[in-house]
């Protein structure tokens, strides 16, 4: 009776975890998507607007959710003081201290520190084109893991369950 209940848990607990994985897949897919809503937001407060970085940094941030909102805002608030040398360094220490805790692939906070990297030394016009590039690449990233995410969902739940029965198998 014990080897049995010891037996569910064991296969209810890799199930779980394969749960988790596939919903760590999706909440991936759903940052990404926010960043690119927040950055369209960015471009176009730069187009339209025309405020320094810091100004609108410290706007979008008030309105976007955490971890993002409080990068942008303590971003703004820096350059607003001139705290902390170039934008370039200032870009990379906010993300390293805000943004390495989120659900962002590697691969997109690479690509966004080298955003900040062309970001804050162009004209209007030229930052307007590098937030286009951003964009169009972060669209492109999100097509490849909305086509690889359906399948891996699928695996992760499969080996859940599957990894716990070969458990059980080993145990007895």
């Amino acid at each position: 009776m014990l080897k049995i209940l010891g037996s569910i848990l064991v296969i209810a607990a890799t199930t779980l975890y394969g749960m988790k994985r596939a919903a760590d897949l999706k909440e991936q897919y759903v940052q990404m998507e926010y960043v690119r809503q927040v950055f369209g937001k960015v471009q176009s407060e730069i187009r339209y607007a025309r405020d320094p970085l810091g100004e609108i940094f410290s706007h979008i941030g008030r309105n976007a959710r955490e971890p993002y909102g409080t990068w942008l805002e303590e971003l703004g608030k820096k350059m607003e003081e001139r705290d902390g040398g170039a934008f370039p360094e200032l870009w990379e220490r906010s993300i390293a201290d805000n943004l390495c805790s989120c659900a962002l692939p590697k691969a997109e906070l690479c690509r966004l520190e080298e955003l900040g990297g062309r970001l804050g030394l162009m004209d209007i016009e030229m930052q307007v084109n590098t937030l286009d590039l951003y964009l169009e690449q972060l669209t492109e990233a999100m097509k490849e893991v909305r086509e690889g995410m359906r399948t891996k969902v699928r695996l992760c739940h499969c080996l859940g369950v599957m990894g716990g029965m070969f458990i059980v198998i080993l145990l007895f």
